[in-house]
């Protein structure tokens, strides 16, 4: 298990107005990262935040502790925060900000949790995702697919080395070499050999291509990826490599 100071933390959206609950075959795989559950209460356009947030924060408030409840029965580290948001992809951002999530979760439905596709691309933060990857499948039995789907006019010598550079990560992170796969593609529509891939495994590690996960969200290739498969996608975030000191904290109430 790894400790605090070296685990990845995991952003977690749950709709605290409904019954929704995480799938409980995700969090078990995310039991290693820190987990962040990030509640949120969709407010209509004309009404004040407060005042639904009056009515039904403490039954959102309980919701979310509920969760965090069943995840703190195992050695999961779990922090919750409730907000209610008339601009649910802005306050998922402003959360990952302030809880210093590097992980976001797109949740989905999963029935289990055996094979994790892991997409790498040379212009996203490899290093970041393996990392990640590696802290999740500590005490996990899933095996993980390295997948380097390169265009007609991309050098695939280059993926080859990503692929072997990955593989080599995760093995010194301690993952079995039977565990892992690695596969270098030629492809006309690299988009979508990917989302064919993703038909055959259970979650999919990706990386973002811009600064902000709701850069990311709008974004090109990730977004297409999100939006074009029925899995579960964690989101490694591409953080700023200094944070700007200059600028007051964010407010999740927006």
């Amino acid at each position: 298990m790894s400790n605090d100071t070296t685990r990845p933390a995991v952003l977690v959206p749950v709709d605290v107005s409904t019954d929704e609950r995480p799938d409980a075959q995700l969090l078990e795989l995310l039991e290693p990262a820190r987990i962040v559950l990030g509640g949120w209460y969709p407010v209509p356009d004309q009404t004040a935040p407060e005042q639904l947030q009056d009515a039904h924060e403490a039954e959102a408030v309980e919701r979310i502790e509920a969760i965090a409840a069943d995840l703190q029965d195992t050695d999961a580290a779990v922090e919750t925060v409730v907000v209610f948001t008339r601009d649910r992809a802005t306050t998922i951002d402003r959360l990952a900000d302030e809880y210093d999530c590097g992980v976001a979760l797109v949740p989905r439905a999963v029935q289990r949790v055996e094979r994790i596709l892991v997409p790498i691309r040379a212009d996203v933060n490899l290093s970041a995702i393996i990392s990640v990857v590696g802290v999740l499948l500590e005490d996990s039995a899933a095996s993980v697919t390295l997948l380097h789907a390169a265009g007609t006019d991309e050098d695939a010598e280059a993926g080859a080395v990503m692929l072997r550079g990955a593989a080599e990560e995760l093995l010194e992170a301690g993952v079995d070499d039977d565990r892992i796969d690695t596969v270098n593609l030629e492809s006309d529509a690299p988009v979508d050999d990917i989302v064919d891939a993703a038909a055959n495994h259970d979650v999919l590690v990706i990386g973002e291509s811009e600064p902000t996960l709701l850069e990311q969200i709008v974004g090109d290739v990730p977004r297409q990826l999100i939006d074009r498969t029925d899995r579960p996608v964690l989101v490694v975030r591409k953080l700023p490599a200094a944070a700007d000191d200059d600028e007051d904290g964010p407010d999740p109430s927006s």
